[in-house]
């Protein structure tokens, strides 16, 4: 089964950055000639003059007040929500390469959650950050490349590549589903399939994940009795592990082997 839930990544995968806590905190770094004041200031006050120092640097081109000021802007924190002054300056320090606001810029391209979902864009920016060693944007091409849509040519090949360059056990797996899946024959190697969904159950010989793209696998070489036992294997480890698939979805992996035919799946984008 081709692995779409991300919180099952390595943490240091994880990097989402378009929360902000503490934003004006972190901004009073951002020294400025202090401004005397002959009252003690109030919160609201305080609050107002460090939002007069982000809006200065980032007119001045400060690459972190562009991309704080961009994130209030979307959030509605500190300033009105304004999405397209938000994303102008989001842009503005991603194309000065802020490597937080070109994530920020391809998480929400991708997502389609605040802005329509932008295949193209989110391409663009996580090509620049999977450059930069960024295993996040590598995770997130290989869904690209595997579902494609809005302008992005759906390529099994290119998928793999970024999969494989993540390296952990969820994107191998990937890899694994592919090779025994892609409706593209040029693609699929059922051999390697099966090689590496061995190598992986050697971590853990029930997990449902793995047994699934295992007999998906085994389909693929014409061994349709392998392929029938093992997606039973994987249909009992899932029942003690209800929440990681659709157990209708194997059971109708398992149907399609007992008629002698393997599984090709055009692969949708899930978030």
């Amino acid at each position: 089964m081709f692995k779409t839930c991300e919180v099952d990544l390595k943490t240091h995968l994880l990097s989402r950055v378009f929360v902000l806590p503490g934003a004006l905190l972190a901004l009073s770094s951002l020294s400025l000639p202090a401004f005397g004041f002959g009252l003690p200031e109030t919160q609201e006050t305080q609050t107002a003059s460090k939002l007069v120092r982000i809006e200065f640097k980032a007119q001045q081109g400060d690459v972190d007040a562009q991309y704080l000021l961009g994130l209030m802007s979307i959030t509605g924190r500190f300033v009105e929500k304004d999405l397209g002054l938000g994303n102008e300056w989001l842009n503005k320090a991603a194309l000065q390469n802020h490597p937080k606001a070109q994530q920020t810029l391809a998480d929400l391209s991708y997502e389609g959650k605040i802005y329509p979902r932008d295949l193209a864009e989110a391409k663009k920016w996580y090509a620049i950050l999977a450059e930069q060693g960024n295993k996040w944007a590598n995770f997130r091409l290989g869904f690209i490349y595997s579902a494609g849509g809005d302008g992005v040519e759906r390529n099994c090949g290119k998928a793999m590549e970024q999969f494989s360059a993540v390296g952990d056990d969820v994107s191998l797996g990937n890899v694994a589903w592919i090779l025994a899946t892609c409706p593209e024959a040029e693609y699929r190697d059922g051999e390697r399939a099966v090689d590496l969904s061995l190598k992986l159950l050697e971590s853990n010989q029930n997990d449902p994940t793995i047994l699934d793209n295992l007999a998906a696998a085994y389909a693929e070489q014409g061994a349709f009795e392998q392929a029938v036992t093992t997606q039973q294997k994987a249909i009992d480890a899932l029942k003690q592990n209800p929440e990681l698939a659709n157990i209708d979805e194997f059971q109708s992996r398992l149907e399609q082997y007992r008629n002698n035919k393997a599984y090709r799946e055009v692969i949708p984008l899930l978030n």
